[in-house]
């Protein structure tokens, strides 16, 4: 009997202890800090807010990172190793994170850390247990990912996934040395994942985040890299989620940090002043060499020729250069062949002469050092630059200015509210009477009547759940459609939720100009087309 009453003391002694911090508190294992917590935490404002600086101060509790910066509130951090600026325990830079870094994110609640290189990982320090800032026992786990392995990236993504949608999980900090270059190009690829941003703000937000550290030619892998990254199925959040846990870009951008490229010609001309000069990344020369082996399957030479096509007020310089190898006289000739050789081609495929002038440079401008020979390589190249363009106002989301066209049947396509009972999960109904006038988004008084009708019908139904899905007719750029699209989605939300509805029921979404579902050719059509789907979730 003793020994049994013995075993069974020793038990709960070792439960006992097992349950209780160094200190000798009672823990809970669980983590449960939202990320309102730490977006005030953090005083985190946009996408480019510093929480800790290049030298790694600014939040004593988050020491031995660096440049550290949120990509989703609460949920996924970037920056560095401050390995070569710490103050006591200096190292070479090429580290991943020092003692203090590591314990601190556990400190502070992080659930995982990643350091995105390969070298030096040997030296990473290894912690299983500290307490956490709100007194409960934390584990921190570090590990090792390759940002240029696709499938690493898969894995980052649900680790930040698994963070979003568990309260219980702590923070992500992904990391490389700097926290410019890597933990950029994962940061982007996130932000396309959870927060649906375009793949050339994507890039723009790469460029801001290097602190001017992107004029190697080498770094447009990662942009075509950032580019290129499609979305997994299997990770999507719902946008009420998205809407939490976002971050803004800042409000003011120093455009001179950017990559522009002709990508931008293409899709917002409006943005792209007089004089700005284009490097076409994709037109390649071989030293001495005037052509290319395949000018039709070149994307750089193909967008020129979609940007002239859509705004024909545009006039474009094309400029040829060189790199420094060779006498000047040669690479003047050199770069001016180059340059007629790309103007030739465009207008064999169409293009008036009358939008097009040719010039060449030789090596007086070099876009990168002639030191290396990445470099050389890159200067081999040509520019466009704007001369001429349309003045175009940039105070719009989109041109959707409708056609005078007027059709018998504008009245067609009618629907009511009470046929959504009618419908099987996934089918969608039209709200007819929420038309929305050309660039705008707001709720007005004809709006509201049957989106409040859709309120009352939602309260004695408690169980149902819809998703707002937002549209735009065929004008305008279609990246500028989707954001008007969701704007639109959006403001049907809101009034719902002022409405009285639980948003828990409610997600919101843009499909931009996608599923029309009258012909964009009248006006009819299009005032149509502007519209309100609700998507039935569940019942």
């Amino acid at each position: 009997m003793k020994f049994i009453l013995y075993s069974i003391l020793s038990i709960v002694l070792m439960v006992n202890y097992w349950a209780q911090d160094s200190i000798g508190n009672y823990t809970d294992p669980k983590f449960n800090l939202d990320y309102n917590y730490y977006k005030n935490r953090y005083v985190e404002t946009d996408l480019m807010y510093k929480i800790v600086d290049n030298w790694g101060n600014g939040f004593d509790s988050l020491y031995g990172t660096r440049n550290m910066r949120p990509i989703l509130h609460g949920v996924a951090y970037r920056g560095g190793a401050n390995n070569y600026y710490h103050k006591t325990a200096k190292r070479k830079n090429s580290n991943p994170l020092p003692n203090d870094g590591v314990n601190n994110l556990c400190k502070e609640g992080f659930s995982h850390s990643v350091y995105l290189y390969r070298k030096n990982w040997e030296t990473a320090p290894t912690l299983d247990t500290c307490k956490c800032v709100n007194d409960s026992r934390n584990v921190l786990q570090y590990d090792q990912f390759d940002y240029f392995d696709d499938q690493h990236v898969h894995d980052m993504l649900e680790i930040v996934y698994k963070s979003a949608k568990d309260s219980s999980i702590g923070p992500v900090y992904l990391h490389c040395w700097n926290g410019w270059h890597a933990s950029g190009f994962i940061s982007a690829v996130i932000l396309k994942q959870f927060c649906g941003m375009s793949d050339l703000d994507a890039v723009a937000y790469w460029d801001l985040g290097t602190d001017g550290a992107n004029t190697s030619p080498r770094y447009n892998k990662i942009r075509e890299r950032i580019k290129n990254f499609k979305p997994y199925s299997e990770f999507m959040l719902y946008d009420s989620l998205k809407n939490n846990i976002c971050p803004p870009m800042p409000k003011v951008i120093d455009k001179s940090q950017l990559h522009i490229s002709i990508e931008h010609l293409v899709i917002v001309p409006e943005a792209i002043p007089v004089n700005t000069v284009l490097i076409l990344d994709k037109v390649k020369f071989l030293p001495n060499k005037t052509t290319l082996s395949n000018p039709d399957g070149n994307k750089d030479l193909q967008n020129i020729l979609k940007a002239l096509q859509k705004s024909p007020d545009l006039k474009l310089e094309i400029g040829g250069h060189t790199d420094r190898s060779g006498n000047e006289g040669t690479n003047k000739v050199l770069s001016k062949n180059r340059a007629k050789y790309v103007y030739d081609y465009l207008i064999r495929k169409g293009v008036k002469s009358s939008s097009l002038v040719y010039k060449g440079y030789g090596s007086s401008k070099p876009a990168y050092t002639n030191k290396t020979k990445d470099g050389r390589a890159a200067n081999r190249r040509i520019e466009v630059k704007v001369l001429e363009k349309k003045v175009e106002s940039s105070d719009k989301l989109v041109d959707e200015e409708p056609v005078e066209k007027v059709d018998p049947y504008e009245n067609k396509l009618k629907t009511s509210l009470k046929d959504l009972f009618d419908k099987e999960i996934g089918e969608s109904l039209l709200l007819n009477h929420v038309v929305f006038e050309p660039n705008m988004y707001t709720i007005n008084d004809t709006n509201a009547v049957q989106i409040d009708s859709l309120a009352e019908m939602l309260k004695y139904n408690k169980t149902i759940k819809i998703e707002v899905t937002g549209y735009t007719d065929k004008s305008g750029i279609p990246e500028k459609n989707i954001t008007l699209s969701i704007n639109r989605a959006k403001a049907v939300y809101e009034r719902l939720v002022e409405k009285g509805i639980d948003p828990e029921r409610l997600f919101y979404s843009g499909c931009g100009d996608e599923n029309p579902v009258a012909p964009n050719t009248y006006r009819w059509g299009r005032d149509l087309n502007r519209r309100i789907e609700i998507v039935l979730l569940e019942k």
